[in-house]
């Protein structure tokens, strides 16, 4: 009879998963759970702690305590995570994204790392404000003001005047 080997957490949370490495990151893809992409050195790290550790039978519970140690990932809509990470992770994350040839509207980011904006609106919004366009938003002091201090008469009468006749 064969002795039956016992299964890491790793094992057991890929066991129906893909997983598909490109460049500086790794994508998981999970037969009904979705798709996550992880830097490759957050997904060797939790790798070898999943390996040193047993499984516990149930797949779905290991591929949780799996995920869950992932500190920045990106997820895909109705994953069985959510994007998480600090937004310079995530961008970097999506700048390897692109170089691999993700799509990444596909992926569940943040609009201003999915969509980040042109060089050169970058560049216009550094360029500093001309002295003459600063002092046109600033009142003229030469211009004439209305002098507040004495009481306009009112031409209606104000209405606290009392008439006897």
């Amino acid at each position: 009879m064969a002795v039956q080997r016992s299964r890491s957490l790793f094992e057991s949370a890929t066991q129906r998963a893909r997983v598909v490495r490109h460049l500086d990151v790794v994508c998981l893809i999970f037969d009904g759970s979705g798709a996550l992409i992880v830097p490759t050195a957050d997904f060797v790290q939790n790798q070898k702690w999943a390996s040193a550790r047993m499984a516990s039978g149930n797949a779905i519970s290991d591929r949780g305590r799996f995920v869950e140690r992932l500190t920045t990932l990106v997820s895909r809509p109705g994953s069985m995570a959510s994007t998480r990470g600090s937004p310079r992770q995530l961008e970097a994350i999506a700048r390897s994204m692109r170089a691999a040839g993700y799509d990444l509207n596909e992926w569940m980011l943040p609009a201003e790392i999915r969509n980040p904006p042109v060089v050169s609106d970058m560049l216009n919004a550094r360029k500093p404000v001309p002295p003459q366009a600063a002092d046109e938003s600033l009142p003229d002091p030469s211009a004439q003001t209305p002098d507040k201090t004495s009481p306009e008469p009112d031409a209606a009468g104000s209405g606290d005047e009392h008439r006897d006749d």
